[in-house]
């Protein structure tokens, strides 16, 4: 029988008695993710492993004890068939990454542990740590609302002032100007009221286990995250769609960045999302988000000249009006996704490019 007790841990986070922060963060403006382990390693040592798996099917005795090959290009192109899913790839369970995540909100993080098999999570706790000074993080939708109802942008650039809204029903905002003389006001007072009730409740003595229901789906956390080669490959293949939650996404493709700059390139050569491993939009099918324009649509056609998007590039003699002909239950000024610069993952500093829920580079393909 286990016995618990408790291990030797750093102090939890205390700030009883203190007054309450409430720092706010824009789009994935302080999103962090780290690639903090991946092996085996060596290199050599790993892909001569993964061949020697590859090769069960065959022979009386393993082929490591029968005939060792060393580490050749042709041993690795054998190696890259099971990346590419040209073999059975249970060997690449052997594979795995240890990511942080910081300052991520708590709605990703309940999307981010949807992913099971192949993965693990150790996440920042609320039930032994004080989360008064805990940032929050803004949907882009949100703050684009904000700028358009009270006319004042939190920041004024070229590429911003290009950045539509969703805003469609302005009354129905009214009702909030008795909370502030603004709308950014109102939310602000909002954020910093729920962070000095849930204080108030901590110094009376409630414990942080249940003051922190008090707390919104956007206080920022962090989680250390384990996979498995596939269990990434699977993850990411998901969320690295734009039609995914935005935020989410964006930890999808730091990760990306993460591996690329991290370990070999064929490490990285056979992640992507589906749609860059079809060459076509293959969420475009769904009734709910619209396609986001990186890969060709059967359903987006040009409104003036009527032919496809796929071959508007080739013949059109006028500027693409986008139609989309499906039905969907959201518009895609809903769906203003953020964009690593092709730079960022190359390897060079992170800039994250706004969108108006179009991916701003079209026909170039993969991340």
């Amino acid at each position: 029988m286990a016995k618990f007790e408790d291990t030797y841990h750093r102090p939890p986070s205390d700030y009883r008695g203190d007054e309450p922060t409430t720092e706010i963060d824009y789009g994935p403006e302080n999103l962090h993710v780290s690639l903090d382990a991946w092996g085996p390693q060596p290199w050599s040592r790993l892909i001569q492993t993964l061949y020697d798996q590859l090769q069960a099917n065959w022979g009386e005795r393993p082929s490591r004890e029968v005939n060792s090959v060393p580490y050749d290009e042709t041993l690795e192109r054998v190696v890259e068939d099971c990346f590419a899913g040209r073999t059975l790839q249970q060997p690449l369970e052997l594979i795995n990454f240890a990511f942080t995540v910081d300052g991520v909100s708590r709605a990703c993080t309940h999307q981010l542990v949807r992913t099971r098999l192949g993965a693990g999570y150790m996440q920042h706790g609320g039930r032994d740590n004080d989360w008064r000074h805990r940032s929050f993080r803004m949907p882009e939708t949100i703050r684009r609302v904000i700028n358009e109802v009270d006319q004042t942008p939190d920041r004024e650039t070229d590429v911003t002032r290009k950045l539509v809204h969703c805003l469609r029903n302005r009354e129905a905002l009214e009702d909030l100007e008795e909370f502030g003389p603004n709308l950014r006001s109102t939310l602000t007072n909002y954020l910093r009221m729920g962070k000095r009730i849930y204080a108030a409740l901590v110094d009376a003595g409630v414990p942080w286990q249940d003051a922190r229901r008090f707390l919104w789906m956007g206080t920022e956390t962090y989680l250390h995250v384990n996979y498995n080669y596939l269990a990434l490959q699977g993850f990411l293949a998901n969320r690295l769609e734009f039609v995914m939650d935005w935020e989410i996404n964006c930890v999808a493709q730091l990760m990306l960045r993460a591996v690329r700059m991290a370990c070999p390139p064929l490490m990285s050569q056979y992640l992507g999302s589906h749609s860059d491993r079809a060459q076509r939009a293959m969420f475009d099918g769904l009734g709910s988000w619209p396609p986001d324009g990186k890969w060709p649509s059967e359903y987006e056609k040009c409104a003036i000249c009527g032919r496809s998007v796929r071959h508007h590039f080739d013949y059109g003699d006028h500027e693409l009006a986008i139609l989309d002909a499906k039905s969907r239950t959201h518009r895609r000024d809903q769906m203003p996704f953020w964009v690593l610069s092709p730079a960022s993952m190359k390897g060079e500093p992170i800039e994250w490019i706004p969108t108006n829920g179009r991916y701003p580079y079209p026909r170039t393909g993969g991340l």
